[in-house]
């Protein structure tokens, strides 16, 4: 029987909390030898890994980037040094075109099943876990092949895209490789049962303006509309899920409702801005930073609830949004104000001629989601960092985001399709 082939690469960087102590490699003789083993000059074998590494170390701070980048970085000198033969400074327009030829084909000793830390502690110090492959497949199935979609070659070139501008900055290459290297390369192997764009649940812009100014007009008109705009600017604003926005079980049975102390002023540089922390998804708390243009309403909605303060104050512990009994309305409350404010915004449609648009939004009035896929899209689309927005939406890491959320590249090719004059 032909034994299988060991894996010939090692894990490089350790977790965020441990990444700064790989400065030296005291407590990583292992790593060491293993850099020092590599049949390239050890001199430019450390530099490599030193730059690396200091790279890697600028998004420690920020847990989904740091892991991406760490991965993608990690298994790119892997192939540079093992396969590529080549130190990083010698990185090309060949090197990474062959790269990602190699990514969707990989050989079975650089795929795991399963995903396993980069190294294991053994007797104070850190040592190379050989268990840990560059490439892992998830999926249940022992048989299934090892495949790579487009949403993650897409993640490799914007994490690789990011480090090489690093490396030309510092003066480590001349010139961005990735820059040369051809699109078709770069892409997955085509499926063609699947050719069809990425669904994206949003609205367009004209349908957020229109709902945005029907909620408005109402509210100014009748003051039980209040809570309705309130609501859908908050969730679309702070790419909120409706479970984010009423009270929701904790430990032991206690209750967390979200309340005005959850809205945070704080100073940095001197520049003061607002931030709202989430108790979200999986129990897990994220802060999100609110939009100057969102103090308007959140003004307006504690002026009608009576606050004697426009902004919230350290402490407050009055509900967000409170119930006429005092409490806070429940999760299926706010599934139902946003359903109400769909249709009203559906018949004003109507009666203005819209009857199209009508029956589109009636079609989604109980998706919550399009007002957070909405928000989130649009300040991608407008130029904000990927990385920041997938932080503020909960997400593990930007990979999820880019695959959900960026849909420039179709918006511009079907506004330019239909330009076309026949």
């Amino acid at each position: 029987m032909k034994a299988k082939a060991q894996f010939p690469g090692f894990p490089l960087f350790d977790t965020a909390d441990r990444i700064h102590e790989q400065s030296d490699f005291e407590l990583y003789p292992g790593l060491k030898s293993a850099l020092s083993a590599l049949p390239l000059p050890v001199a430019d074998i450390h530099e490599d890994f030193r730059i690396a590494h200091r790279f890697v170390v600028k998004y420690s701070d920020v847990p989904g980037t740091f892991n991406r980048f760490r991965g993608e970085i990690q298994r790119f000198l892997n192939y540079t040094w093992l396969i590529g033969r080549r130190t990083l400074a010698q990185a090309d327009s060949e090197l990474i075109s062959s790269y990602f030829a190699f990514m969707k084909t990989p050989p079975a000793s650089w795929v795991s099943r399963g995903i396993y830390s980069a190294f294991v502690s053994s007797g104070g110090l850190r040592q190379p876990n050989f268990q840990w492959r560059p490439m892992a497949l998830r999926s249940k199935d022992t048989q299934a092949p090892y495949s790579v979609t487009q949403a993650s070659l897409n993640a490799s070139r914007t994490a690789l895209q990011t480090f090489f501008k690093y490396l030309v900055s510092q003066d480590y290459l001349l010139r961005n490789p990735l820059l040369d290297v051809r699109k078709r390369d770069r892409s997955a192997k085509p499926n063609l049962n699947l050719d069809r764009d990425t669904d994206v649940r949003r609205l367009t812009d004209w349908q957020w303006s229109y709902l945005l100014e029907s909620l408005t007009e109402l509210a100014s008109e009748d003051a039980s509309f209040e809570r309705h705009l309130f609501i859908i600017v908050t969730m679309k604003s702070l790419f909120l899920r409706v479970s984010e926005l009423a009270p929701r079980p904790v430990d032991r049975g206690q209750w967390r409702t979200p309340t005005f102390g959850d809205f945070r002023r704080t100073v940095v540089d001197g520049e003061p801005y607002w931030v709202y922390s989430v108790f979200g998804k999986g129990d897990k708390t994220r802060q999100v930073t609110l939009p100057d243009a969102y103090l308007g309403y959140l003004k307006r909605w504690r002026t009608h609830l009576g606050h004697t303060s426009p902004l919230p104050v350290p402490g407050e512990t009055s509900p967000i949004l409170p119930s006429r009994k005092g409490a806070a309305i429940g999760k299926r409350q706010v599934q139902r104000i946003y359903e109400q404010a769909m249709v009203a915004t559906a018949d004003r449609m109507e009666r203005e001629g819209y009857c199209d648009e009508a029956r589109q939004i009636l079609a989604i009035r109980s998706e919550t989601h399009y007002l957070r896929h909405t928000g989130a899209s649009q300040a991608i689309e407008a130029g904000a960092d990927i990385r920041h927005i997938s932080e503020e939406l909960g997400h593990a890491n930007a990979t999820f985001t880019e695959s959900v959320y960026v849909n420039a590249e179709q918006a511009r090719r079907r506004s330019e399709g239909r330009q076309r004059l026949v």
